[in-house]
């Protein structure tokens, strides 16, 4: 039975409380140690400078090995660190985020109307609200080149290939027509169409911004106190400005054409515009005036695909999941990890269509909108949510798919329930199967991973720091830190089509806060070495051979402590295997899923 919800604060500020040092008496007796007053400059360094971030990694790094290797080394944290480190923690609590920095974010806040961002192959990439109403599509998702008004289709064309590099139009005039889609009866606008470069990245961004005039509600109040205008007459104004057409004001107001040029007339002797080109060149200065200062707003995270189905279980809790493939296949079921990766490329999904094969991507507690319970710890959290989603939505045995510490939960379920997994699959570095590769993790990964052991809270600290930057400065921020020792992840990022997927896996992972990064570095650690022992079911062990931690001997072992472990390494691959060997990985589910037999992939 899954425990009820535990209402509070948002998960990010909800769990995890500090606690203070024990034996606190001998520790406030204790200077703090160099090293401690590095940490704790680097800290308040981190909250305004981007480039401290690191440093503060490193300082906590250099103190944990100085544990590991001096037996007179305090294990604890004095008070006075403590303390310096709590009021970090308050500040972060309190200071806003500054300013977008990430400029496919700023091309879609720094307008208010509608706006989108999409990669050179079409995906969405970024969109603010009214961005995702206008064009009728979600980020994450591709564009339908049916809201491009025929008109405008070759010019749209030439955009996109100039952002491949295979043209030199830069910007263009586009019509937008989405009403012309069924269902759909938003009016047709005339949106800028230009390339964005984004640093260190090969190709274009492509951002659509629309060039029309907002008429917000409090244009018409001050053209009747500035001109003395009638409501009619302001309604006129509006439709005017809205249609450029008397005879389609008129048909829009149910009167006549010779109404209508009354009430222009009026309309021009009261504001002092001596044609019409001159009355709409009036309203346009106003209605612009009244949106000066108003910004876009951005879309909180939703299924790019649309398709996703919620359970509320007893308490308010909610359990999310989204599916790709066919929609009556057979089952299996895809747990997301720490690898900014969620959903397959358009070609991936066609594929699992075709062999008939349903892969359920289940959104883990705190990730998307699955909610998560603080009152469990992280294990039996993302347990309870399996559970509830297997038992409401897979009839007998399926396979289960894991991405890095994603896998945890389906080892703890296949081991409480032998007969509910087929076979299991692991995809890329889990910290599970192999424990000795935490010290070959990057520095950031490696440095967390080792605090969440020691000190959850610290941790806390650490993700709520990295989570104020890439507000700030948007997801290639993490990549550039996380991946710029490890070329073929690097590679792997700077390609618009690629990082427009990790920037939704990462909306995804980041839309109820920092918490759930927090929580799955504690799975990552959860004792598991006897389920791994006890295993009854086939598990396939994907293992990268460039993420950098991969350590073939030490793999093979796995396959000596149970025979029914197979380590497959697969070449070419880093941390994002899941899109960059994207073509093995659906072989490997559809094997898996056709063949009958009992399959475990870690990924």
């Amino acid at each position: 039975m899954t425990p009820p919800r535990h209402d509070g604060p948002p998960a990010d500020q909800r769990f995890l409380t500090p606690e203070m040092p024990q034996d606190p008496a001998t520790e406030d007796a204790l200077p703090l140690e160099p090293i401690d007053l590095e940490i704790v400059a680097s800290t308040y360094r981190a909250i305004v400078d981007q480039e401290a971030f690191e440093e503060m990694i490193a300082n906590w790094n250099t103190k944990l090995n100085a544990v590991g290797h001096n037996s007179m080394a305090r294990r604890g944290i004095s008070r006075q660190l403590f303390g310096q480190l709590a009021l970090a923690h308050k500040a972060l609590d309190t200071l806003d985020i500054p300013a977008e920095n990430d400029p496919l974010k700023k091309a879609i806040l720094d307008v208010p109307g509608p706006a989108i961002v999409l990669a050179p192959n079409g995906r969405v990439a970024m969109a603010n609200i009214a961005g995702a109403g206008a064009f009728d599509v979600q980020e994450g998702a591709f564009l339908d080149p049916d809201v491009i008004d025929p008109r405008s289709r070759q010019d749209y064309a030439m955009l996109c290939r100039a952002a491949n590099g295979q043209g030199n139009t830069a910007q263009t005039v586009l019509t937008i027509t989405p009403g012309g889609k069924p269902g759909v009866t938003t009016d047709s606008f005339l949106a800028e169409g230009y390339l964005i470069k984004v640093r260190g990245q090969s190709d274009y961004y492509i951002a659509l911004r629309s060039l029309e005039i907002d008429w917000s509600p409090t244009v018409g109040p001050r053209l009747r106190q500035a001109f003395g205008l009638s409501q009619a007459e302001a309604e006129v104004a509006q439709m005017f400005f809205r249609l450029r057409d008397l005879e389609a004001v008129a048909r829009g107001r149910g009167v006549s054409l010779l109404t209508v040029r009354t009430q222009m007339k009026s309309l021009m002797g009261k504001t002092g515009a001596p044609s019409n080109v001159d009355l709409m060149r009036l309203l346009s200065m106003i209605a612009s005036r009244e949106v000066v200062g108003r910004r876009g707003e951005s879309q909180v995270w939703h299924d790019p695909l649309g398709r996703e189905e919620q359970i509320v279980l007893p308490g308010g809790r909610v359990v999310a999941w989204t599916w790709m493939g066919a929609e009556d296949g057979m089952p299996a079921v895809l747990l997301r990890g720490f690898p900014m990766a969620y959903i397959l490329p358009g070609e991936g999904e066609a594929r699992l269509r075709a062999a008939g094969v349903k892969l359920y991507a289940l959104s883990r507690p705190g990730f998307g909108n699955s909610t998560l319970d603080s009152t469990l710890s992280p294990s039996d959290d993302n347990l309870a949510a399996l559970r509830a989603f297997l038992d409401h939505k897979v009839d007998g045995p399926c396979v289960g798919i894991g991405m890095s510490n994603g896998f945890v939960p389906l080892l703890e379920e296949q081991h409480a329930n032998p007969s509910r997994f087929r076979s299991l699959i692991a995809i890329g570095y889990t910290g599970v199967l192999d424990r000795s590769g935490i010290h070959r993790l990057q520095l950031i990964q490696g440095t967390m991973m080792r605090l969440v052991v020691r000190a959850p809270w610290l941790v806390e600290l650490l993700a709520k720091a990295g989570h104020r930057m890439m507000r700030q400065y948007g997801v290639d921020w993490y990549l550039d830190r996380a991946y710029r020792s490890r070329p073929l992840d690097m590679q792997s990022c700077r390609h618009p089509n690629m990082v427009t997927l990790i920037r939704n896996a990462c909306e995804h992972l980041l839309k109820q806060g920092h918490a759930a990064f927090v929580r799955d570095l504690q799975l990552a650690v959860a004792p598991v070495d006897q389920m791994i022992d006890d295993l009854t079911v086939p598990l396939l062990f994907l293992a990268p051979t460039e993420d950098g931690v991969f350590d073939e001997r030490a793999y093979r072992k796995l396959e000596t402590r149970n025979p029914l472990i197979r380590v497959e390494p697969v070449t070419e691959a880093g941390e994002l295997i899941f899109y960059q060997r994207n073509e093995l990985i659906i072989d490997r589910i559809i094997e898996a899923a056709q063949s009958g037999r009992s399959a475990t992939v870690a990924v």
